[in-house]
């Protein structure tokens, strides 16, 4: 379970097979080597660090009878990172021209998911080109997940402990929301959490990076030939 806005509660439907996909890239392009998401406290941890809490994120969030993990900004920025990437893929997925001119894989995904969970007047064609109505979208998926962007306000650890505590307090933010660092643990124990994340999102197997699932669609549409040069169907 996961402490979410709405309650305690985990991801199904759409809305799990669209965290799942994402998160499980995610994994893959952090074993290939370290990378940089765009949400800097997931960022600023080592390789080993970003899958133990990506893992104790997930599990919360898909794993119905685990208990809810302590909110911390590690934690929630793992959660962010999933989300952002989500619409990294989505934007490249409306930016290459010939899967936009295929099937819309990334905004069907989002759309399925916020069908489930968002309440707006319109939603968008699952072929709109619009990445701000596709941004909408997203950051509602993550409002129902994140409680907000406290996360990224780890520079008031910076400040005299005085005025760092005042704007605590201001913000209710709890004093070790920053302060719990996830374990940097060595490679052979990092395996085991490897192992759990490939074992929580079993299904994205396959089709893990925006490669792999350029090179799926574009087969699907008929777009690109596969045999070898000299043989024909």
């Amino acid at each position: 379970m996961y402490h979410t806005p709405s309650g305690d509660r985990v991801l199904l439907g759409a809305e799990r097979r669209f965290f799942t996909l994402s998160l499980g890239m995610i994994v893959d392009l952090i074993t290939m080597g370290d990378v940089e998401l765009g949400i800097d406290p997931f960022d600023q941890l080592q390789p080993n660090q970003k899958l133990v809490v990506l893992y104790n994120s997930a599990r919360g969030l898909l794993c119905p009878n685990e208990p809810p993990p302590m909110l911390t900004a590690f934690i929630e920025a793992a959660v962010a990172t999933v989300y952002e990437f989500a619409k990294d893929q989505l934007h490249q997925e409306i930016g290459d021209p010939e899967i936009r001119r295929g099937t819309p894989y990334w905004r069907r995904l989002v759309l399925e998911a916020a069908r489930e969970r968002v309440e707006l007047d319109e939603m968008p064609d699952d072929t709109s080109c619009d990445k701000e109505e596709w941004d909408l979208l997203l950051e509602c998926l993550a409002a129902g997940v994140l409680w907000d962007n406290d996360y990224e306000w780890q520079e008031t650890q910076d400040l005299p402990p005085e005025e760092s505590k005042c704007l605590h307090t201001l913000l209710d933010i709890d004093d070790d929301y920053y302060a719990d660092v996830p374990p940097d643990p060595p490679d052979d124990q990092t395996n085991l959490y490897l192992d759990a994340l490939m074992g929580l999102t079993p299904e994205t197997r396959g089709f893990r990076s925006f490669n792999n699932y350029r090179t799926r669609i574009l087969f699907y549409c008929g777009k690109l030939e596969l045999l070898p040069d000299g043989i024909s169907h």
